[in-house]
């Protein structure tokens, strides 16, 4: 049979069609892939800060504003405008009098970790995922793992501004107080004390002790350089006289029976040993005390092709969070894509009575609370 009397595919196209479409597929997201690149130089050079701070700019002017050399900065400003990042007063004007500015909407996705739409975070992961790939492939082959600290800070700080947005504005003042029985524990006295466990940089920590005047927040983490970069963080908030963070391990057992929440915010699926971490973590609490846990929000079976948040969390899994947990023999190695029945076994082999889903809604992980 020749190309030319192929047989269609179920959907109706050739084996042509059908390879023409992916080529433009992986075509696009070539193009993606250096958006995202060329992002991480503007933020980690302080382009967008630049022209976001001081107004538009030739490329001479955001050389000088930038420290950077003016011809980097031409063909930089010249590929942001080409592929719709950054608007152009006059495209016909000369290289040097053309002047370049960063639309208010684009700002809020690069500027400000607050906002919902930064995207920052994303650009800093992917390169810090491309700074491993040796070692990616060398764990590939023989099934090891490729450690968290390999990822650079990059990756520590991309880790904490992902969740950042929703930490710092809803957390303590829609998430929490969504559950009742917490939330006034947490208003109650006398103080409640609360773990947030694999704390990372701090914004849950710090996130519930602004929103509870009354609690105190202890944050463990096994990574010092989270853990230097959270006390920083909880220092700028105001709030290091209530919240502590420690390179520590929650099975320590100087922490049994202290707290009357504990949190752990996307974390359990990087785990190599879950049980036992949740096993530690209801050893930690008090007579009454509770576990919440935000992870993603997966479908609830295995299906391909996959929604976009799914493809970003098997992206994500393959790249990062299954080599960091394989890192750390034995591993059982759950990967991002950690589905409900899964941590909800995993709840209950570390001894909690009852493990439910909380009606809390957010785009991208689902909330469980693990009751002793």
């Amino acid at each position: 049979m020749t190309i030319d009397d192929a047989a269609p595919d179920q959907a109706g196209r050739s084996p042509e069609d059908e390879a023409g479409a992916f080529a433009g597929r992986l075509f696009e997201a070539s193009i993606g892939a250096f958006d995202l690149l060329s992002i991480y130089l503007g933020d980690r050079l302080g382009l967008y800060a630049a022209l976001a701070h001081d107004g538009a700019a030739t490329s001479l002017e955001l050389a000088e504003r930038a420290a950077i050399d003016r011809r980097y900065a031409q063909e930089w400003l010249e590929q942001q405008a080409a592929t719709g990042i950054l608007a152009v007063d006059d495209a016909a004007a000369s290289d040097d009098a053309r002047r370049y500015s960063l639309p208010e909407g684009h700002a809020l996705g690069l500027i400000d970790p607050l906002s919902p739409f930064s995207m920052v975070p994303v650009a800093r992961s992917i390169v810090a995922c491309a700074r491993v790939l040796p070692q990616l492939m060398g764990a590939f082959r023989s099934g090891g793992g490729v450690a968290w600290s390999e990822y650079g800070p990059d990756m520590v700080e991309a880790q904490g501004d992902f969740n950042r947005p929703w930490l710092v504005g809803s957390l303590g003042t829609r998430y929490l107080p969504s559950v009742p029985d917490v939330h006034a524990r947490l208003q109650a006295d006398p103080p409640a004390r609360v773990a947030d466990v694999a704390c990372g940089v701090g914004w849950a920590a710090i996130s519930i002790a602004r929103a509870y005047p009354r609690v105190r927040v202890d944050g463990f983490d096994l990574d010092a350089g989270s853990i230097e970069h959270a006390r920083r963080n909880a220092s700028d908030a105001g709030v290091s006289d209530r919240v502590t963070f420690a390179v520590r391990d929650a099975g320590d057992p100087g922490a049994a029976g202290q707290y009357d929440l504990a949190v752990v915010i996307e974390a359990i699926h990087d785990l190599s040993r879950p049980v036992e971490a949740l096993a530690a973590i209801r050893q930690m609490l008090r007579p009454g005390g509770t576990a919440i846990v935000a992870d993603e929000r997966t479908g609830d079976t295995f299906s391909a092709p996959a929604d976009l948040a799914e493809r970003l969390f098997y992206g994500f899994s393959v790249f990062c969070c299954l080599p960091a947990a394989q890192a750390d023999p034995p591993s059982v190695g759950t990967g991002a894509v950690m589905r409900a029945d899964t941590l909800r076994r995993y709840g209950e082999a570390a001894g909690f009575a009852r493990v439910s889903i909380l009606d809390l809604e957010h785009d991208m992980l689902r909330f469980y609370r693990l009751d002793p």
